[in-house]
């Protein structure tokens, strides 16, 4: 009876083990500070696209980093930033009036010493005059990982896939992932 109970017990603590390991990490104190960076800086890029014209694009990345949207890939901070300062010939069909803002949703944000990883939803949202209601033009999901470099954290690679709202300029590059 007691090498059935000696059993039962190791079978039941290889369970709770297993049920441990496949629950998703959590924030603890001391990823707290790191997580809260992490989301600002995420939605301090988003916030780029509000400002004026100028925004330093690559500020966030590091040398090395990849931008992949809808199989277009950018690597490094030379390619990124042309990304953005030559947006609207790259796809002039998104040069519209009226004002876009882009809403981060759902963030799962983990840190891991040095590294990190996010994954959100976003969502593009035309506001066409202050007369009209807002309408969704763009919703997709960005996967981000990011380095720790001197106390800072950097984007190292980001992965933008569309789910809905696909401009023309990645008709050609989009693939389903």
């Amino acid at each position: 009876m007691n090498n059935r109970f000696i059993t039962a017990s190791f079978i039941l603590a290889a369970l709770l083990s297993n049920t441990a390991a496949a629950q998703p990490a959590i924030t603890t104190q001391d990823t707290l500070l790191d997580r809260i960076q992490l989301e600002d800086m995420l939605l301090a890029y988003y916030y780029g696209f509000e400002v004026d014209e100028g925004h330093d694009w690559t500020a966030m990345y590091t040398n090395d980093a990849v931008l992949d949207i809808n199989g277009m890939v950018y690597t490094g901070k030379a390619e990124i930033q042309g990304l953005y300062t030559n947006y609207d010939e790259i796809s002039p069909e998104e040069n519209v009036p009226g004002k876009v803002h882009v809403l981060m949703t759902n963030p799962r944000i983990i840190v891991n010493g040095d590294t990190a990883t996010a994954h959100m939803i976003y969502t593009e949202v035309m506001n066409d005059t202050v007369y009209l209601a807002p309408r969704l033009i763009e919703q997709g999901r960005e996967d981000t990982k990011f380095r720790k470099i001197d106390g800072r954290w950097y984007i190292t690679e980001r992965l933008i896939t569309q789910d809905g709202g696909l401009p023309p300029a990645y008709y050609s590059t989009y693939k389903p992932r």
